[in-house]
């Protein structure tokens, strides 16, 4: 969302506020001429820590909270938790309303598109489409031409890429929007496995 709508889009920021010491640990934060939205992802009902970091926020004159829930949040708990920050646009709720309806529809259509996605050579050509659109000579020339024209079939059918005139290539509004939001997919569980794996050596170290 924050993508689409022109932000810039930091993943496991830190904000900190005017006085030096109140800190904010959110999972995304968008920017966008001097508006700050900081979002939040729960698997559950948002922890204490949430709360408080949405109470912080409502507070700044120019930031507003995003919580993302795969469950319903009662709203006498919100207004018990921020009071009247729905009212006053400090607090945004989206609950992912196909958790429990369409689960396995969502599951099959994600994995098909990851599935499209995970792998080198597509990802060496779709790269650079974010920047500018390509000719099929210049994927030719970095990569192999016998998988040139297969690949770019499989992402022109699956509505990644269009081909506006004959043999240029860009990112479809679909695209411009999915490969951002997978690279940065990416980049995140990279971190946590990196950090985790960090600990792990740690703890290790201390035995």
């Amino acid at each position: 969302m924050l993508l689409s709508k022109g932000f810039d889009t930091y993943l496991d920021p830190v904000l900190k506020g005017d006085d030096g010491h109140s800190v904010v640990e959110a999972d995304i934060a968008g920017v966008k001429n001097g508006e700050i939205i900081v979002a939040f992802c729960s698997a559950s009902l948002p922890e204490d820590s949430v709360w408080n970091s949405v109470r912080l926020i409502s507070q700044s004159q120019n930031a507003r909270s995003l919580i993302l829930s795969p469950e319903e949040i009662a709203l006498d708990l919100i207004e018990e938790e921020v009071p009247r920050s729905l009212d006053m646009g400090k607090l945004q709720i989206e609950t992912l309303g196909w958790f429990e309806d369409t689960l396995e529809q969502t599951l099959q259509q994600t994995l098909r598109t990851i599935e499209l996605l995970v792998n080198e050579t597509r990802m060496r050509m779709l790269a650079p489409l974010l920047q500018k659109s390509a000719l099929t000579r210049e994927f030719r020339a970095r990569i192999n031409p016998k998988l040139v024209y297969h690949n770019l079939t499989a992402l022109s059918e699956a509505g990644i890429v269009d081909e506006p005139v004959e043999g240029t290539f860009q990112l479809s509004q679909l695209g411009k929007t999915i490969l951002p939001e997978f690279i940065a997919f990416l980049e995140k569980t990279r971190k946590t496995l990196d950090d985790y794996r960090n600990k792990e050596v740690k703890s290790i170290g201390r035995r």
